[in-house]
């Protein structure tokens, strides 16, 4: 498992609020909290990568710009709009508490790489609904008398992706009528099978029942391999690109009988 930290400077959230401050007096927008000491902010983004089927709960950080004499309990809410990964592949908590006499609270987040995130991997973006006494820092554009007025709120962006430590691929399918039929695998210099889309059987493969494209992302050792095709009535299937860091390996429009073979080095 990797992860990196990107830093959000917590000052710089202070420096937005007075600027939010002078444009909302001219826009007449009044906000009691603006020139307070009392905002809370998330301190980081972040970016983790995970094997396939792995989980990792990661600690996120929240800070307030001044300590308090009680608990400050803070709700928490993911923006489905906003987050691209599946609801299975995460876990946040429902608030974050900064205790008394304390600038920071922490809360955790779990992320599950089951179903895959991919290599280009899936957002996760986490929110604060703030209590009374409270505020957070945003940022303001338009203007009410222009009628698109925005207000954006501090978020916390948490960027998850499946790790690759090896070389990446990608096999992009589209089916035809009998996906039933098609096969695929990959195998080494020793020729061994490496990947494959799953047991074979007869008229009966992995995509049966399947339509339209499909995918799969392979990330395999560097060296040398075989890509195989095979279609088990013999008369070649939907068109097939495999590919590795956007260089094709092996393209077809279908035709490609009851089977091909292309040797490939990663």
């Amino acid at each position: 498992m990797k992860y990196t930290k990107i830093f959000k400077p917590f000052s710089a959230f202070l420096l937005l609020t007075l600027s939010v401050f002078l444009i909302g007096c001219e826009d007449q927008t009044s906000d009691d909290n603006f020139t307070n000491d009392s905002f809370v902010s998330f301190s980081f983004d972040e970016t983790v990568a995970l094997a396939e089927g792995e989980s990792q709960t990661m600690a996120m950080s929240v800070y307030a710009t001044a300590k308090s004499s009680s608990d400050r309990t803070v709700s928490l809410y993911v923006d489905e709009a906003a987050t691209t990964a599946d609801a299975m592949n995460y876990s946040v908590a429902s608030s974050v508490t900064i205790p008394a006499g304390s600038m920071m609270g922490s809360f955790d987040v779990t992320i599950n790489n089951d179903p895959a995130l991919g290599f280009g991997g899936k957002t996760v973006v986490v929110g604060m609904t703030v209590a009374s006494g409270l505020d957070q820092p945003t940022a303001f554009s338009g203007t009410t008398a222009g009628g698109d007025l925005m207000v954006t709120e501090d978020m916390l962006i948490i960027n998850a992706k499946t790790l690759c430590d090896d070389v990446q691929m990608l096999i992009e399918i589209t089916l035809d009528s009998w996906p039933e039929e098609l096969y695929w695998w990959i195998a080494n210099a020793a020729g061994d099978i490496v990947a494959d889309p799953g047991p074979y059987a007869q008229y009966g493969n992995p995509y049966a029942g399947m339509t339209g494209d499909v995918s799969q992302e392979l990330c395999l050792p560097a060296g040398d391999y075989i890509f195989n095709i095979y279609d088990d009535y013999g008369d070649g299937g939907g068109p097939i690109t495999v590919s590795s860091g956007g260089v094709v390996i092996y393209t077809s429009g279908g035709g490609y009988g009851s089977i091909e073979s292309t040797p490939f080095t990663l």
